[in-house]
């Protein structure tokens, strides 16, 4: 893609955010787009979208297993933009309207210490001094999309992967002594449950994902920065809910978040 193929895209994508509407063109447009132009489209989108007053507050990292990314033929896991509008304490209720379609992801969620520069490969262990606080989380996601199955993973890359908000639950005490692979997760919709998993899913453990993230975003002339908030990604794939009602997702003896959908 040129410099002004990504303009008009990324203009029409960061409209359909702001006007809320179902994207369902997205798919074809996206037809034979690269991974690296896709970033460079959710660059564009971010820019555009911070002109219209939305403030890029943190990151998520997606598709945190190869069961994930590799049937989008995408490279291997992806990151994405969070907004500050769409972070959001536990018991937070969304009206009808928005998210589209909502779906929810049981997430550890970071709040950076202080920037992560350039010049250093990060790991789990060196990425700790960069973390000030760690939290049960849950992922809200939309289906922005009409049919999302037909999205690949450029095209979700493009459009944040499918990022609706970010739920801030139970802070987690010690989390420097965690056993970060061993953690479960789940969530539940109504009290009935719709997924669960482990927390080596979240590519063998939450500081595992975000020393990758910190090292992915330097590679693309960003870095992680003080304040940022960071979706780790999720223990399970997407959950899209079956309708209204309550959702929360856990992370057994840690705590948990809860939204309403209305």
């Amino acid at each position: 893609m040129d410099a002004k193929q990504i303009d008009a895209l990324a203009a029409r994508i960061a409209e359909g955010r702001r006007s809320r509407a179902t994207m369902d063109w997205l798919a074809g447009e996206m037809g034979s787009v690269s991974e690296a132009d896709a970033y460079k489209v959710q660059f564009a989108v971010h820019d555009k979208l911070e002109a219209a007053g939305w403030k890029l507050a943190g990151w998520k990292v997606a598709f945190a297993v190869p069961a994930q990314y590799e049937p989008l033929k995408l490279s291997g896991p992806a990151f994405a933009g969070l907004y500050q509008s769409g972070i959001k304490q536990s018991g937070a209720t969304f009206d009808k309207g928005w998210p589209l379609k909502a779906g929810v992801e049981c997430e550890m969620v970071a709040r950076i210490a202080k920037d992560a520069p350039a010049g250093t490969q990060y790991t789990a262990d060196s990425i700790k001094p960069f973390i000030a606080n760690l939290y049960c989380g849950m992922e809200v996601v939309e289906n922005r999309y009409g049919d999302a199955s037909k999205l690949g993973g450029p095209g979700r890359i493009a459009d944040d992967v499918l990022q609706a908000a970010c739920i801030i639950g139970t802070e987690i005490k010690d989390w420097q002594k965690l056993d970060f692979a061993n953690v479960q997760g789940r969530s539940e919709h109504d009290g009935k449950e719709l997924a669960a998993g482990p927390g080596s899913n979240v590519m063998g453990g939450a500081l595992i994902s975000l020393a990758w993230l910190a090292n992915k975003l330097i590679a693309n002339g960003k870095h992680l920065k003080a304040g940022d908030t960071i979706l780790s990604g999720s223990v399970h794939p997407p959950q899209f809910l079956p309708g209204p009602g309550k959702a929360k997702s856990e992370f057994k003896g840690l705590g948990s978040a809860e939204i309403t959908v209305n």
